[in-house]
């Protein structure tokens, strides 16, 4: 039976990885750390090691450089097993003598084909210097001791995690090269007309800012899922723990109302022993302290909801494993990206109000929908003063829903009025916009079958409605 050394802080993602490994056979023994890990294999034999990057005290890049430079266990094979997915620390893993690489996030089948690949090819004996590869990344340098199957191997493995995560990309891509084909071919056809070819042109932008909503809604998906990975673990523990906090409280105030019953008593046959009691219980300002660390305690409480609440809503409005039409509860999601515009309408010191009418359940894409709200009330919140307002309200047409997004702002002037809608765009000072969120905001619109308008009456603020559908037509697209 092979034995493996897990090197890993985390005592949940030592645990799971342990379970991985002694499922498919493995003997497993967890090290906290670096320094834990090296002095058990000198203790122990180990057939390969497995070890995190970001570890308390030396990290796993120290760990692979000490294990190469040391005669004993140079030729055990290390793995690098990591949450992040980034090309730099692949090559600095390699630089530092790493024998595979691998991401915590990958299927458990991948993790142990990783693994067992690493066992069956073994340590590539040290190169020559002039053997050793150099690479140039990112203007940093880095020489490879690894042989050329190891080097593939890892790179293969690595890279395979970016062409999971851009694979929206890769389909946006295509659709764009098929879209400039489409637009070359008619450029030849319209070159007499300038205002055909000004069309054409406005097309070939409208393109390229999807491509950009693509690459910005799928890294807006990492963010959510790393966000939730970190912050729920942890928080779940203070939860629980605030709850157990609350219990005992209750015990030891019901432990000290017994005690301060029995000091009239005890005076009077122990005075020596009640002094000092209330002298020590009046320093602190024992009723006081009771009393307030009920209130403490609820105040912790809800702060940690309150994170609970705004991670939940970072997820529901980032929804990007939804890739399909589906019925959604427009008022659910809008209520959702809602609260991620609540930090920022504070520091401009701008209300945000609601007035959500009753919906029927609408067909469409929900991440869309909810990056089109984010975005008209963020460019809102931006147009208003202190004490201004912004309004986000939905109610039900005739033939379909409208949502509405209105501001107590500056409003738009006549003459910009026809372009707010153009990609990149903007008003705003450089560095403040791209201008494309109003552009995104209107293929995104467009491709639910819907509608949307502005109106403006400068300087008495901007209405933005948004008309959708109940059922988009079968061409709709993400």
């Amino acid at each position: 039976m092979p034995r493996v050394i897990v090197v890993e802080d985390s005592p949940t993602q030592a645990q799971h990885l342990g379970f991985i490994l002694e499922e498919a056979g493995f003997e497993v023994v967890l090290a906290p750390d670096a320094e834990t890990g090296f002095r058990r294999l000198n203790e122990e034999h180990f057939d390969v090691i497995l070890s995190d990057l970001h570890l308390p005290g030396d990290s796993g890049f120290d760990l692979c450089r000490r294990l190469k430079a040391d005669p004993v266990h140079r030729n055990i094979p290390i793995v690098v097993c990591t949450s992040e997915v980034d090309p730099v620390n692949v090559l600095r893993g390699l630089q530092a003598g790493a024998d595979g690489f691998v991401t915590k996030q990958r299927p458990p089948a991948e993790i142990l084909g990783c693994v067992r690949r690493v066992l069956q090819r073994g340590c590539a004996p040290e190169p020559s210097p002039s053997a050793r590869t150099r690479v140039t990344f990112l203007d940093q340098d880095f020489e490879l001791t690894a042989g050329r199957e190891q080097l593939l191997d890892i790179l293969v493995s690595a890279f395979e995690d970016v062409v999971h995560i851009n694979a929206q990309y890769r389909q946006s891509a295509v659709a764009l090269r098929e879209a400039n084909r489409k637009l070359e071919q008619r450029n030849l056809e319209l070159q007499r007309s300038v205002e055909s070819e000004r069309r054409a042109h406005e097309e070939r932008k409208r393109a390229e800012s999807h491509l950009i909503q693509n690459e910005k809604m799928t890294s807006l998906g990492q963010l959510a899922a790393g966000v939730a990975h970190e912050i729920n673990n942890p928080l779940a523990f203070v939860i629980n723990n605030i709850t157990l906090l609350r219990r005992d409280l209750g015990y030891l105030e019901a432990m000290l109302s017994l005690y301060r019953e029995a000091i009239a008593p005890l005076a009077v046959g122990r005075p020596e022993l009640v002094e000092p009691i209330e002298e020590y219980a009046e320093k602190v300002d024992l009723p006081y302290t009771l009393e307030n660390l009920g209130r403490l305690l609820e105040r912790t409480a809800e702060g940690a909801k309150r994170i609970r609440h705004i991670v939940a809503s970072l997820r529901d409005f980032a929804r990007l494993d939804e890739q399909e039409l589906k019925e959604a509860d427009l008022n659910t999601g809008i209520a959702s990206t809602l609260d991620l515009a609540r930090g920022r309408a504070s520091e401009l010191q701008v209300a945000l109000e609601t007035v959500l009418g009753p919906l029927p359940m609408v067909t469409c894409y929900p991440a869309r929908i909810n990056q089109v709200v984010l975005s008209l009330v963020t460019n809102a919140l931006d147009a208003c003063k202190p004490g201004g307002r912004v309004i986000i309200g939905t109610c039900v047409k005739e033939d379909g829903v409208e949502i509405a997004v209105t501001d107590t702002g500056t409003g738009i002037p006549p003459d910009v009025l026809g372009k707010i809608f153009d990609p990149f765009f903007t008003t705003k000072s450089q560095g403040k916009g791209t201008g494309l969120g109003l552009s995104i905001s209107y293929g995104i619109v467009r491709s639910h079958g819907g509608t949307i308008a502005v109106e403006s009456t400068s300087p008495g603020g901007t209405r933005i409605v948004v008309d959708l559908p109940i059922r988009p037509s079968p061409t709709a697209a993400p």
